[in-house]
């Protein structure tokens, strides 16, 4: 059963401040991200609410973080997409 809170909906819709994730120049760009949950030069797990982000490779380096968004670069290899369950 899917739970779905129609207020949370709404409000990303309308601030549209969906998780999203982008490849750029060869750099993984997560946006609206709500946590770094670890960091390592070989993974990097970012998440928001029950979705979750993990990057791997090597020399991987937090480029750039604001509240909107973080830069991840390195030697990317492999972006595993999953939820926090």
């Amino acid at each position: 059963m899917i739970r779905l809170n129609l207020r949370k909906v709404i409000d990303n819709y309308i601030e549209c401040n969906n998780f999203e994730i982008k490849i750029v120049d060869r750099k993984v760009k997560v946006y609206y991200y709500g946590n770094i949950e670890s960091f390592t030069s070989s993974v990097i797990v970012i998440s928001k609410d029950e979705d979750v982000v993990k990057i791997k490779g090597k020399n991987l380096v937090i480029e750039t973080m604001f509240p909107e968004y973080v830069v991840i670069s390195g030697n990317i290899k492999l972006l595993e997409l999953g939820n926090n369950e």
